[in-house]
């Protein structure tokens, strides 16, 4: 009787310490999980303030303000765009693509 008690004593010992060492370990990784969630949530604002800052980059609005302020580009009139075909490009000599070039400007 006096080991089967004593055999009690210890498992119940032994399962508290492992209860109490199990609760810290699970606390340690629910800690770990929220550090990468909030990595994951800082990361995905990023992509959206990047995200938007690209939308407003490559705006037409935008786009045309920076050819004005900058490059100064005109657009070609479609008449022009119609003579560069492969047809006419791969028999072409460098004098008539020349002209071309010539007209535009």
């Amino acid at each position: 009787m006096r080991i089967f008690i004593i055999f009690i004593i210890i498992f119940s010992v032994s399962g508290t310490v492992w209860s109490m060492w199990m609760s810290s370990e699970i606390k340690n990784e629910d800690l770990k999980l929220k550090k990468i969630n909030n990595k994951i949530l800082d990361i995905d604002e990023k992509i959206r303030l990047v995200d938007a800052e690209w939308a407003f980059l490559t705006s037409s609005k935008n786009l045309e303000h920076l050819n004005n302020k900058y490059l100064k580009l005109k657009a070609m009139p479609i008449k022009d765009i119609s003579f560069y075909t492969l047809k006419n490009n791969l028999g072409a000599k460098d004098n008539i693509f020349q002209n071309s070039i010539e007209e535009i400007n």
